[in-house]
């Protein structure tokens, strides 16, 4: 099957008269992306340099939709721009094209943007039983609200957060929070990881969960709605050979059980809290 791509350049050249009012708000664009097969799960994949993703579940099981708002750049007071001598006078055409560009093959939606000059910000609306890969490096957010699919999340300078997943959950950021809520009648039924370096880790959880649990936290504290039947087992021993050197490190890890025990769940930052709350609690 034939991949179908959608490219959309968000310029000042498909504005109309109504450019100059637009000039100091965020553009916004808006997409829809067809499946292949509405029947069967879509899956998902989202990635961004600059800018955040917000995904919601709900949608057509037809379809993907796609928002995208360029973030309204200000300019710094005072700072003046030498313009070429012969250029003066002319009008200046804002170049705000994001380079947005969607394709879809075997339902499998891959959407992407350009978004080196300044900030973006993307809405997506996804069918509830989709699969999410999301990835973003400055300035924004990942945001997850009703949708029940894998979801494995990546992200730099920005933190976190999930409401109402129901499937297996990775995510991972280095300067943010980690901000999870389960569907109160979930079940964990596969190993799960957060971490972050820089940030809290809060994560709701089914109150009949079972789970073997490692917690760590450097520079943190640790607290839990459950019981943690806590474990004496000899200390994780990482080693490392790298450049002619050894290196042994003794993990500082906590272990245990919640439940009498199950899929592994790990919650692991540097420079944060962790806490596990249970649903309804």
């Amino acid at each position: 099957m034939h991949a179908r791509t959608l490219l959309v350049g968000l310029a000042a050249l498909t504005l109309t008269s109504a450019s100059t009012a637009l000039a100091a708000e965020a553009f916004r664009e808006r997409l829809s992306v067809p499946l292949s097969d509405p029947s069967r799960p879509a899956r998902i994949e989202v990635s961004l340099v600059m800018g955040g993703i917000t995904v919601v579940g709900g949608g057509s099981n037809q379809e993907v939709v796609i928002e995208a708002a360029a973030r309204a750049v200000e300019d710094d007071e005072g700072e003046t721009e030498e313009v070429d001598p012969s250029r003066r006078g002319m009008r200046r055409i804002p170049n705000d094209t994001l380079g947005l560009e969607a394709e879809e093959k075997d339902n499998t939606v891959s959407i992407a943007a350009e978004s080196w000059r300044q900030a973006l910000d993307l809405r997506v609306t996804v069918p509830t039983g989709s699969s999410l890969f999301l990835s973003s490096v400055n300035d924004g957010d990942l945001v997850v609200e009703g949708v029940e699919g894998e979801l494995e999340l990546h992200n730099t300078n920005g933190s976190i957060r999930v409401q109402g997943a129901r499937g297996p959950v990775s995510a991972a950021t280095v300067n943010g929070g980690i901000t999870v809520a389960f569907a109160k009648n979930g079940a964990l039924a596969a190993p799960m990881g957060f971490s972050t370096l820089n940030g809290d880790i809060e994560i709701t959880l089914p109150a009949a969960l079972k789970a073997d649990v490692r917690l760590r936290s450097d520079n943190g504290e640790i607290y839990s709605d459950f019981d943690v039947a806590l474990e004496r087992k000899p200390a994780k021993v990482e080693e490392e050979r790298a450049k002619g050197r050894y290196r042994v490190v003794i993990a500082r890890e906590m272990t245990g059980k919640i439940g009498g025990g199950g899929p592994e769940l790990l919650l692991k930052t540097f420079n944060g809290d962790i806490v596990l709350r249970r649903a309804g609690g």
